[in-house]
């Protein structure tokens, strides 16, 4: 079948297996970098978040032969596993002086987000675009986001200014960045990046260059902490050199101090080859490599 006949027998199975009263749909997501995936929402009476569960992997697994009823016990888990037992309180994004407190940023690419963002709330920063978001974080460890958008700002009688300042001291506390040796943590991340898997090999030779992952705590759109203040300027000074920054993915970046071998034209190549051929578009930052003087204190194309 395809996929719009297995999303509609997933939903009439799925169905009777959920109280009655669970509105269960389909809806396009706008996802990052102009696509959109087809997600399920499953509604539970009185509760006002709903987990968003995206298709496109179970239908992989179903053309891979897993039988359709299997694949709506594995959606019920991962369902329970994450919903919310309660309603949230709708204030803390409503009421802006609930809301700033949850406010984030992110980066995303500019070009390709270009038809977007005249909605959305933006600063243009070199070829990125930083965005805002209202985070919650969730009983079970998760967090949940909420994208500003430019009607929130008349909700909340506020500005793109005001949620800068707030969003600008808000992400560096609430979610901490750390910096480690692609060494160490170059396989945690290649369960959720298969973008670094390629680098492995030539990291673990003797002359591989000194690579080193800069992202949050929970490694997910996590190279805005390259804009966190001080810290590119606090990690070259510790290693004595000036910085190439290549964006991985939107969940992290690479720091690679200079004195290598590796030609400019060929780290631009690196980084354009695994966007095109690894990564997927939704997770895509730039084909760009920027670069960190210490001199300038500046980041720079």
């Amino acid at each position: 079948m395809n996929f719009q006949q297995f999303s509609e027998e997933l939903i009439r199975q799925l169905t009777p297996m959920f109280p009655e009263g669970t509105q269960i749909q389909m809806q396009m997501i706008p996802k990052n970098n102009g696509v959109f995936l087809e997600a399920l929402i499953i509604r539970e009476p009185d509760i006002n978040i709903s987990p968003t569960i995206y298709l496109e992997d179970y239908y992989t697994l179903y053309k891979e032969g897993t039988a359709l009823d299997e694949i709506c016990h594995i959606i019920c888990d991962v369902f329970l596993e994450v919903r919310l037992n309660h309603p949230v309180d709708p204030r803390f994004f409503t009421d802006f002086e609930q809301a700033k407190n949850h406010l984030v940023y992110q980066l995303v690419n500019y070009d390709k987000n270009v038809e977007r963002l005249p909605d959305i709330p933006h600063i243009r920063y070199l070829d990125l675009a930083v965005i805002f978001c209202c985070m919650l974080r969730l009983e079970n460890g998760e967090t949940a986001t909420i994208l500003v958008r430019n009607e929130h700002l008349g909700l909340w009688n506020t500005d793109l200014a005001t949620i800068k300042k707030q969003a600008f001291g808000n992400t560096p506390r609430l979610l901490p960045a750390y910096i480690q040796p692609i060494t160490d943590a170059i396989r945690d991340l290649m369960e959720s990046n298969e973008a670094l898997e390629r680098l492995l090999p030539l990291l673990e030779k003797d002359a591989a260059p000194p690579l080193y992952v800069l992202t949050n705590e929970t490694q997910i759109c996590g190279a805005a902490c390259m804009l966190y203040p001080s810290l590119l300027a606090e990690f070259s000074d510790s290693v004595g050199k000036d910085l190439y920054i290549l964006p991985s993915s939107i969940h992290e970046v690479l720091l690679l101090p200079t004195g290598t071998r590796c030609a400019d034209e060929e780290l631009r190549a690196l980084v354009q080859s695994v966007n095109r051929e690894q990564l997927p578009l939704t997770q895509q930052l730039s084909d760009t490599v920027y670069f960190y003087s210490r001199e300038k204190k500046a980041l720079i194309l």
